[in-house]
């Protein structure tokens, strides 16, 4: 299994005991990036560094699964409505049962009136519609951070 990793670029202030804020969380939170589209990836996972995140990047639901089970909870899960495999939908309930409370934000190509979300998936859980911006990706990150309060704190 690879997985892809970016360092947070302010690395002394996520080493501090009063963390700065990147965009209302914490310097070097981690966000967990789910996208089979190589490139796609590693574009998302460059822009959540240059918003002070730490991203873990893999390319299947199993291997975030896998993840999500050896390792505490992220700030953030991004992951791709359409995965080979177990779609993002699936994948964010199977997240939930292992970090209850997690923010999930969906991305996809299609609308979000196309993507329909079970019971469990009302709360919590953001949607970006591609192709994306950076502002529109901080948007859509910072609108998150209420769910994360509520979540997890």
């Amino acid at each position: 299994m690879h997985l892809a990793k970016a360092v947070p670029r302010s690395l002394s202030a996520a080493a501090t005991d009063m963390p700065e804020e990147g965009q209302g969380w914490p310097v070097g939170s981690v966000v967990l990036v789910v996208e089979d589209e190589p490139l796609i990836c590693m574009n998302l996972i460059q822009m959540l560094e240059m918003m002070d995140f730490e991203a873990i990047g893999v390319g299947r639901a199993e291997q975030a699964l896998d993840w999500l089970k050896s390792n505490p909870a992220p700030a953030l899960m991004i992951t791709d409505v359409s995965l080979p495999g177990m779609n993002g939908i699936v994948l964010a309930a199977e997240a939930r049962q292992l970090h209850p409370g997690l923010p999930v934000l969906l991305a996809s190509g299609h609308a979000e009136a196309a993507v329909s979300l079970p019971p469990a998936l009302q709360q919590g859980v953001g949607f970006l519609a591609k192709p994306y911006s950076m502002r529109q990706l901080e948007s859509a990150v910072q609108g998150m951070r209420g769910h994360a309060d509520a979540g997890n704190g």
